[in-house]
């Protein structure tokens, strides 16, 4: 029978080796040693090291975001509410020891396909919701969208070059917001 306090205790230990030394530091072995649950038990919760890392990047991108309620965020156009989800995004990824992004790069083959697949579902959620705010913001609302520069692709492009930011660790998202406020107004 499964205890699901024992489930996220195995968890947040997981998601602490990250925090603390990197998330390819991860392993059923220092997570055991780490929980203080024995290697047989972390195998009944998580049977490959491969569920326990697809849980800990699930549980990155859930907290990444939940401190974001994107229909609300603080401000009042679009450009200054991807600020704000800009900035909160960025000072949650600081709170790791290393660069959550470069560190998912360094795992094996196998744990980046399966960490992408994970990490698309959340970025296809993510692109959703930015549609979202241009859908509030009646002058980016009534933007000329065609097939090139659609709601889509634009969202797509808006935190495809978040992702690149936070890579480069540029603190201030200023450029983007120029760029789009280029493209996005008349």
């Amino acid at each position: 029978m499964f205890n699901i306090e024992v489930k996220e205790n195995i968890l947040n230990s997981a998601k602490e080796i990250a925090l603390k030394q990197g998330i390819t530091k991860i392993n059923i072995r220092a997570v055991a040693k780490n929980s203080g649950i024995a290697i047989g038990s972390v195998y009944n919760y998580y049977p490959k090291k491969d569920d326990l890392l697809m849980a800990v990047i699930e549980d990155f991108w859930t907290e990444a975001l939940a401190e974001i309620d994107f229909k609300n965020v603080d401000g009042g156009n679009f450009f200054e509410k991807i600020s704000i989800i800009y900035g909160s995004m960025y000072e949650y990824f600081h709170s790791f020891k290393e660069n959550w992004l470069e560190q998912l790069s360094l795992l094996n083959e196998q744990e980046k396909k399966l960490g992408r697949k994970k990490e698309n579902e959340y970025f296809s959620k993510i692109h959703a919701m930015i549609i979202n705010l241009m859908d509030d913001d009646e002058n980016v609302r009534s933007c000329e969208w065609n097939n090139v520069i659609s709601k889509e692709k634009t969202a797509e492009f808006i935190f495809d070059n978040m992702i690149i930011m936070f890579k480069k660790d540029e603190s201030n998202p200023e450029i983007l917001i120029e760029v789009l406020k280029k493209i996005m107004t008349n």
